[in-house]
């Protein structure tokens, strides 16, 4: 009987675990078939952004991101990712573009100058099918447009409404949850709504709900500085900034109140003008400041500028007084200065003469340093200037000058550069030149000669001895880094920072042999 119930229970069970085993392979096969939809389609759509990125590449530029401050990102047409901005990055129709909190950019869309402030987002787009002027929809945030005088204005979408800019025109708007806001701060602009245009003059504003529906809203419109000015100081002097703006909608007699503050919330008032008309004046210095006009408990207008020291560029190397000597070849010398912040380059005059009417040399560079070897033998002068872009007002000056000898000489057993002593506050960074090889001459003393160096060898002083009032200094031998120096002199390899800073190295990872670095 139990026999017969065993193999009653057997045969149950063996029947039953093929119906187990498919169970499980269909569940497996579906969970297969999931996983490979699921792998190809992320495969589609990283195809679908990589052929974007690539489309972009051959179409043309709709501008160029001219300064950026923070998080900006990009997303081309409709690709997922978003890409993070640079100065200098092309932008192209169908691209959102958007800055993050505490962020901003400034764009360059056809000699239009767009900045962004910050939690704005916008779309580049073109008109008539890439034949019309560009297009800007601002969906959130807000922004100030500066149509240069080359410019032929661009078209500016605010939820369905259009404002069309022209030469000379500068303006700023908002889209917020209330509604719409445009205000003219220079030229004129032209307003269309439900096909219905009407201009806006210098001075005047619109202001729209969610629903289009005209807002009559107390505001003031300031003419100057205009949203988001960038100055330039040429004097160690603080700047005058002159305040103007246009009263609307507001009572004869009611006065206004300019506050000034660091950040954008203002969560210290810094400065406070009250009983104020339609204009004040205040002082500042280098930084970036923000500024609101408000009467009683409402903000009618902010906005914020910067200002930025472009005089007095501290000149590096060669110091006053430094020599070089050379034998065949004209030495390379190394000039360095100080970065200048918010500098898009450097402007570099050398002349024999203290008159630079007419400057022998004149270059470029990108960097705080330029090498340059087209100097005879002579007393030479030189000096720097910052060059800004064209979105600052005003100018930059050029350094003091330095100058420095080149001698040639017959005596090539011991080259030397001679270092001035210098003060503390102007030491200094002195390059080594190169000296050519020539057959070595006999000594005056009995003393044979050193043999003469290869053609590329830097002759360079072997020590720098520390001079009370002058900073110390490293010539860099072949095979050391700047953590091998930073260990020499601070004990700790981690503390080449220090000496990258002092000496404005780009690239820490590329010293040459016979450099010569200031020690903090």
């Amino acid at each position: 009987m139990s026999e017969n119930a065993n193999r009653v229970r057997s045969g149950n069970v063996q029947n039953q675990t093929p119906q187990i085993s498919n169970k499980l392979r269909f569940i497996d096969i579906l969970v297969l078939v999931v996983f490979i939809s699921t792998a190809i389609y992320g495969l589609y759509l990283f195809r679908q952004d990589l052929m974007q990125t690539f489309d972009a590449r051959d179409m043309e530029p709709a501008g160029i991101i001219v300064v950026r401050n923070n998080v900006v990102q990009r997303r081309h047409a409709d690709r997922v990712a978003w890409d993070r901005i640079f100065v200098d990055s092309p932008v192209y129709p169908g691209d959102l573009i958007r800055a993050a909190e505490l962020s901003s950019t400034n764009i360059d869309i056809a000699n239009n100058e767009i900045f962004l402030n910050e939690n704005t987002l916008i779309r580049i787009q073109q008109t008539m099918g890439g034949m019309g002027n560009f297009l800007v929809e601002l969906r959130e945030g807000n922004l100030s447009v500066t149509s240069n005088s080359d410019s032929e204005g661009i078209v500016l979408d605010l939820m369905g409404s259009q404002v069309l800019t022209s030469s000379g025109t500068v303006l700023s708007a908002e889209v917020g949850d209330e509604g719409i806001a445009v205000q003219v701060n220079e030229g004129k602009a032209e307003f269309i709504q439900e096909g219905q245009a009407r201009e806006i003059s210098e001075g005047a504003m619109i202001a729209l709900d969610t629903q289009g529906v005209e807002r009559v809203i107390p505001a003031a419109v300031v003419m100057r500085p205009v949203t988001n000015a960038r100055y330039l100081n040429n004097r160690p002097q603080p700047l005058q900034i002159n305040f103007s703006w246009n009263r609307i909608n507001l009572e004869e007699g009611e006065t206004l109140r300019l506050e000034i503050a660091s950040d954008a919330n203002f969560s210290i008032v810094l400065r406070t003008l009250t009983g104020l008309n339609n204009s004040a004046q205040m002082s500042f210095s280098s930084g970036r400041w923000h500024w609101r006009l408000a009467f009683e408990d409402t903000i009618l207008s902010r906005g914020q500028f910067t200002i930025v020291d472009s005089f007095g560029t501290t000149i590096i190397s060669p110091v006053i007084g430094s020599l070089f000597r050379y034998h065949d070849a004209p030495p390379q010398i190394r000039f360095q200065w100080a970065e200048t912040e918010g500098a898009s380059r450097y402007l570099i005059e050398i002349n024999n003469t203290q008159d630079f009417s007419a400057p022998a040399i004149s270059r470029e560079s990108n960097g705080a340093s330029l090498i340059l070897s087209q100097m005879e033998a002579g007393t030479w002068y030189w000096r720097v200037k910052p060059v800004f872009p064209l979105v600052f007002e005003g100018e930059s000056s050029f350094s003091s000058v330095a100058s420095f000898r080149i001698e040639r000489t017959e005596n090539i057993t011991a080259p030397a550069i001679e270092i001035p002593v210098i003060p503390v506050e102007r030491a200094a960074v002195i390059a080594a030149p190169v000296v050519a090889t020539a057959p070595a001459q006999p000594a005056a003393s009995a003393q044979a000669p050193a043999p003469a160096p290869r053609q590329d060898a830097i002759i360079r002083p072997q020590t720098v001895r520390s001079v009370t009032g002058a900073r110390r200094f490293h010539t860099v031998q072949a095979g050391e880094t700047l953590g091998r120096i930073a260990r020499q002199y601070y004990n700790d390899a981690m503390q080449w920072n220090r000496i990258s800073d002092a000496n404005n190295i780009t690239n820490p990872d590329l010293i040459h042999p016979g450099e010569v670095f200031l020690i903090p």
